[in-house]
């Protein structure tokens, strides 16, 4: 009651109207902020194209790394280097595409300056069979400040069901 009370008399002396500016100041104030925020940020563009299945050169194998998208997490942008091969950067709904030799490859995941990155550094060994495609999907969650980021091998037909609608990142695609 004695709140209640408070606010009506505020109301009364300073009048509604200024209650009236000071929200629209604040509003105006929030979409100023989400505008700069948005248009400071750097990102990379795929340029590879929309998902094609190729068939394998004989003798040779393929690592594919997806990344879906869809919440906050999915503005940060990680590196992802595969060691003997090279570095892509993996946007959300985008996917990297490596043919490779078989053998065993050390796959890292971690930020570059310049990119949003906001999880721990990590790594995962895999292993590339004789005519075998390999399919990793870069898994990112956060609930509250625990975020975690993980590699984790998924099936074929969920990657291909996944996979057509993504953006292949290029070994040659840069930050923008």
């Amino acid at each position: 009651q004695v709140i209640l009370w408070n606010q009506e008399i505020l109301h009364q002396k300073l009048g509604l109207e200024f209650f009236g500016i000071i929200n629209n100041i604040k509003k105006i104030l929030g979409i100023v902020f989400i505008g700069l925020l948005l248009a400071g940020c750097t990102t990379v563009k795929p340029t590879g194209g929309l998902y094609k299945e190729t068939t394998l050169e004989s003798g040779k194998s393929k690592i594919i790394i997806l990344r879906k998208g869809g919440s906050l997490i999915s503005a940060d942008i990680p590196t992802i280097g595969i060691l003997g091969h090279g570095s892509y950067f993996l946007p959300s709904k985008s996917y990297i595409q490596a043919d490779v030799d078989p053998g065993n490859y050390n796959i890292n995941v971690y930020e570059t300056a310049g990119l949003v990155w906001r999880f721990e550094p990590f790594d995962i060994d895999v292993t590339a069979n004789k005519n075998e495609t390999i399919y990793l999907e870069l898994i990112t969650w956060s609930v509250g400040l625990v975020s975690r980021a993980k590699l984790e091998t998924v099936e074929k037909a969920y990657a291909l069901d996944k996979l057509k609608m993504f953006e292949r990142t290029l070994f040659s695609d840069s930050i923008q």
